[in-house]
């Protein structure tokens, strides 16, 4: 019979966590819109998303081979050793720019600053005071030969960007070059970085290089450079990177521009252009996320000592042909090293590589033919675009990632407050780790495809939180459950149905039903009698041995105790778990008891107690069960006409003098026992008349019905039939040959009354019995 599945938690526990998830999905949702996680900020939440960025950079590194000639000279350890250490004499630095310009370089970088000047040999000498007057007359001359700032200055140029730093620890020295913005005093752009103070070059110095770009990088809150501000503020005025300018001066961009969006009623920059040739995606503090090409060494490098006395390999020589140069350092002493999301103890110099190189990698796939950027003045002609499918170079956290992140946020929210409330914490825990796979792999593909950088960790905080949450919640749930399980049925159903029950809670309903059952009365013959001789001890004692006894029985056949009512028990099959065969597990018990009662009162004859004997009433069919009550008491328990009916059979026992009786119903669905029919009967309370049967013993396969019982069925068949004379001549013939019992004399005693009486022709086999 179809039964519908309980649920682990009812509708109403259902929809009140289905509103705590999403209130914990709007919070989650509110803390994305007032205060998202940022690099910045120093979190839980950002250190995460900083995590993710790393791996996926580790798993998925930028697949960028634009042959650009970048060329890193490196001031290493190497070079201090054979030079001297840093700061060298500023001719010494003229010679090694010299240098580099005799070997082709189309364009000169510095990381470093010379903010402070020179020592002058000549000076150093004068001011010293140990030269006669005459002497040092004439080594006045000499000045202008041995100033170093000078002859740097002559051969800077127009191929060497210096660099310059933007910082906020107080004062200012050298000379800053022009911004190429000046904001009025109405303009204000949220979010840039602005920086109070600089560190510049000599003005001689910056006033002949071909352009000055400051070298501040900015790390993360975990100190991991992933981003480079490619524009800051100082005073009034926006200033450009070493970075964006060596990149501007290589594809002879006119102008740089930004590009600035409004939102809530606030300016802020999205991105920056460089002529009309590429547009660099940048977040609203003017940075941009680097997309390292690789580790350390990632570019050609050269000790600066070998480009200086010409004793480099001959091809690294060779490279610097119309090559971008970067001057830098990967010196321990010199503190220019950093941390990158790939590793640490990375030259920072390499990072303004990366930075040149992306941006001109961008203007390769932009352009429309292969020699675009062929007539620029530092002859890079040897940029290859790279074959396989072009994407953009640029990583970026879009502009509307944000709120992008915020809809996602309300979107699994709702998802998972309505997919995990009420499953087990294995379906819990497979649906989050289902939802949160997909948001992972969603993430991986616009990392790959758009080079998309968005944010995960209030995602997984979300998921984490609400399958948390579910699964504590229906922990909780299951345990009330359990509990309300192992109260009702504790008592009343075998040991291995309440284990079942209670891990399997979908298998048990509490509601009211109706479906098709077995329920059983057994109930002490004469117990009244009995009970007035016996003392208050003895009594108890006697009961409790006889329902325990006839309790076991019951559960063994996997039956459920609905009550004791002093000496009767009832129970039932088929509930609170499904039993496919409780009419046949109902008669066994029954069958069963009978022989534990004579057991018992062979005990009770050995200790002198008084003896006694139990009818036992059985009927099948339709009847309501649940738990019914009041708002003071509850049980779970079966109520409906086919109950009263085994109440009524139950008390015919006495009347039959037959240990168990079961309707017809009962035998046709318990069709694995004999029976032996006892009468055809209508009840107290019931209209329509049915056979009563005793259930006598199991069949067993190919044995046939006792010799006995074939006659007996004739005999009772004549009987309802009318056949009087052939019921009577069997019946006689059954006590002759197997011995008179109780059915027999009864049956005999009615032939011949009815003999006696002559019954007409409107005659009915019913008997009918008006006492309960």
């Amino acid at each position: 019979m179809f039964r519908k599945r309980a649920k682990v938690i009812t509708p109403t526990q259902y929809w009140l966590l289905v509103v705590a998830g999403l209130c914990m999905a709007l919070a989650v949702f509110v803390v994305q819109i007032i205060s998202p996680p940022a690099p910045h900020k120093s979190s839980i939440l950002s250190r995460v998303d900083s995590v993710w960025y790393d791996t996926r950079f580790q798993l998925w590194p930028p697949h960028r081979d634009s042959s650009v000639p970048i060329v890193i000279v490196d001031l290493d350890e190497a070079t201090q050793q054979r030079e001297g250490r840093w700061p060298w004499d500023r001719s010494k630095v003229a010679n090694l720019v010299v240098a580099l310009q005799s070997y082709g370089a189309a364009l000169i970088g510095f990381d470093v600053v010379f903010s402070e000047p020179g020592t002058n040999p000549v000076n150093s000498l004068l001011s010293s005071n140990v030269l006669p007057p005459s002497l040092a007359k004439n080594i006045e001359v000499l000045i202008e030969d041995f100033d170093g700032d000078a002859n740097l200055a002559e051969v800077l140029g127009d191929s060497t960007v210096l660099g310059y730093f933007l910082h906020a620890d107080g004062g200012n020295s050298g000379s800053l070059p022009e911004p190429f913005l000046e904001l009025d005093s109405s303009q204000l752009i949220k979010g840039i970085i602005s920086l109070p103070d600089y560190t510049a070059n000599l003005d001689i110095l910056a006033d002949k290089a071909l352009a000055n770009g400051f070298i501040v990088t900015v790390p993360d809150a975990d100190g991991i450079v992933r981003r480079m501000p490619l524009v800051m503020r100082h005073g009034k005025g926006i200033y450009s990177s070493l970075s964006l300018e060596m990149a501007r001066i290589a594809l002879r961009a006119p102008w740089l521009r930004l590009d600035i969006d409004s939102v809530n009623e606030e300016s802020i920059i999205t991105g920056i252009r460089l002529g009309r040739t590429v547009r660099i995606p940048v977040d609203n503090t003017g940075s941009m996320l680097i997309p390292y090409k690789g580790g350390s060494n990632s570019y050609t490098t050269i000790s600066a000592t070998g480009v200086l006395r010409g004793d480099a390999p001959q091809e690294l020589l060779s490279s610097l042909n119309g090559a971008i140069v970067l001057i830098g350092t990967s010196a321990l002493g010199l503190s220019d090293l950093r941390t990158i999301p790939l590793q640490t103890s990375y030259p920072g110099v390499e990072v303004h590589a990366n930075v040149i190189d992306t941006i001109l990698y961008a203007a390769i796939l932009n352009s429309s033919k292969d020699n675009h950027l062929s007539n620029t003045p530092y002859a890079l002609t040897k940029l290859i675009p790279y074959k396989s499918q072009l994407r953009t170079p640029f990583y970026q956290q879009p502009d509307w990632a944000h709120g992008f992140n915020a809809i996602l946020l309300l979107f699994s929210g709702l998802l998972l407050s309505v997919m995990l409330p009420g499953k087990s914490p294995l379906g819990m825990l497979t649906r989050s780790f289902l939802w949160l796979f997909i948001m992972i792999t969603a993430n991986i593909l616009m990392w790959n495809w758009w080079h998309f950088s968005l944010p995960i960790a209030l995602q997984l905080a979300l998921i984490l939180l609400l399958s948390i949450f579910n699964i504590v919640s229906g922990y909780f749930i299951s345990s009330k459950q359990r509990k309300s399980i192992q109260d009702l049925f504790g008592e009343y159903v075998p040991a291995e149905h309440v284990a079942h029950m209670l891990e399997n809670p979908r298998d048990v309903t509490f509601n009211g039903e109706q479906r098709e059952m077995t329920v059983l009365f057994a109930d002490i013959r004469n117990f009244t009698s009995m009970s007035e001789r016996l003392s208050a001890t003895e009594l108890k004692s006697v009961l409790n041995r006889y329902l325990s006894a006839i309790t076991e029985v019951i559960f063994k056949h996997n039956g459920t105790i609905d009550k004791y009512v002093g000496d009767l028990v009832m129970a039932f099959w088929n509930a609170p778990l499904p039993d496919q065969y409780h009419a046949s597990n109902a008669v066994a018990a029954a069958l069963e008891m009978q022989v534990r009662m004579k057991e018992l009162r062979i005990e009770f004859e050995a200790e002198g107690l008084p003896q006694f004997h139990i009818g036992i009433g059985i009927n099948t069919g339709n009847m309501n069960v649940g738990d019914m009550g009041s708002k003071y008491r509850r049980a779970y328990t079966v109520m409906g006409d086919a109950v009263n009916l085994a109440s009524r059979l139950e008390g015919l026992t006495d009347f039959y003098k037959a240990p168990i009786l079961v309707s017809d119903i009962t035998s046709q669905s318990a069709s694995d026992y004999w029976y032996m029919t006892i009468d055809m009967v209508r009840v107290k309370g019931r209209k329509n008349p049915l056979n009563i049967y005793q259930p006598l013993e199991r069949k067993v396969e190919g044995v046939a019905a006792p010799n006995w019982l074939s006659m007996y069925e004739g005999a009772v068949n004549h009987y309802q039939n009318g056949q009087f004379d052939l019921a009577l001549e069997q019946f006689k013939e059954l006590i002759h040959r197997y011995g008179d019992n109780s059915v027999y004399t009864m049956y005999l005693k009615r032939l011949k009354e009815i003999h006696t009486l002559k019954p007409t022709q409107n005659w009915s086999a019913v008997y009918s019995h008006e006492a309960k």
